[in-house]
């Protein structure tokens, strides 16, 4: 790059920027419902199918397990084919009902989330999505991308618990 160059050492500038998404809302359902269903492999493939989809899925335990690191080719919108993205289980805790990942892969080398379920009265509990984000150059794109993605997986768990009968979920 010229010496003149404003953009001379921007790369450094972004490589290390990161970004944060929170998401919540409330779902008509009980928190342990709720949880019993975020440590299933089938949730995430249902709340993410039409977005995002995982070949290589078939090898995803039934439930998730913390310590575990699983490994899939990302789909987007079910037709375009993307890079390899890993999710390792960094912990799934029962007592407080919070499952955190530590992702990455391809253009995004950091896409940390946590998931948390709090009771909110008898019936209906508090769904959380946080993530962080890094990708560099990319890490506003993604953010935007994740804004959109992490909606539409909060609109798909509402349809999800309109399907599943709390009586039909197993620990």
């Amino acid at each position: 790059m010229p010496e003149h160059c404003p953009l001379r050492g921007a790369d450094s500038l972004t490589r290390n920027v990161s970004v944060r998404l929170r998401l919540t809302t409330t779902f008509p359902a009980p928190a342990d419902h709720v949880w019993a269903l975020v440590k299933k492999s089938s949730t995430l493939l249902f709340v993410s199918r039409g977005l995002l989809s995982f070949i290589g899925a078939e090898h995803f335990p039934q439930q998730w397990r913390e310590g575990d690191t699983e490994s899939a080719r990302l789909l987007f919108f079910g037709c375009i084919p993307a890079w390899q993205h890993s999710l390792t289980f960094e912990r799934i805790d029962d007592d407080t009902r919070i499952l955190s990942t530590s992702e990455g892969g391809g253009l995004i080398p950091v896409w940390d989330h946590v998931i948390r379920a709090t009771p909110d009265g008898n019936q209906a509990c508090t769904y959380l999505d946080e993530v962080e984000i890094k990708a560099g150059a990319l890490t506003f794109v993604v953010w935007l991308y994740a804004q959109i993605f992490y909606r539409y997986r909060q609109l798909r768990w509402r349809i999800l618990l309109r399907k599943v009968p709390q009586d039909a979920i197993s620990n």
